[in-house]
């Protein structure tokens, strides 16, 4: 009889999928609110003027984000990271506002795109600056 990795240590390991558990998207609550970026367009219909709103193929869910803590140490990091939970308050107070199926546009925001940093080389450990060679004989 084997160890199992699973029973043992709690661990998934590919191609095992004895005892699996559900992936963390599955464990999440399915969101009720979603914020979209995109922008409006002005259409002639058949019944008139029709103004519609063109977003990205994928909204940002909202009610389903996890607060940040605000205990650190550094308080312009501690306010900072206040000010961002604040912001995920304001628009979900928008959000609650709405009845279901309903939608609404707020002003005021700014959009930032992002690409994150690429695989950075490993530092040279000769060249380390930290690096110190210790004895540690007793």
């Amino acid at each position: 009889m084997g160890i199992s990795p699973t029973k043992t240590f709690g661990l998934q390991l590919a191609g095992n999928t004895n005892g699996s558990k559900q992936s963390k998207t599955e464990d999440r609550p399915k969101a009720q609110f979603w914020m979209n970026v995109g922008y409006q367009v002005e259409l002639e219909t058949e019944e008139g003027l029709e103004t519609r709103f063109v977003s990205t193929p994928t909204g940002i869910p909202l009610d389903t984000q996890e607060k940040l803590e605000t205990n650190s140490r550094n308080s312009n990091f501690a306010a900072f990271q206040g000010a961002r939970n604040d912001l995920l308050d304001q628009i979900m107070e928008v959000c609650n506002g709405l009845a279901p199926g309903e939608e609404k546009l707020i002003t005021g925001l700014t959009i930032q795109v992002r690409r994150v940093n690429g695989d950075q080389p490993a530092i040279n450990v000769e060249s380390n600056p930290f690096r110190r060679k210790l004895s540690l004989v007793g």
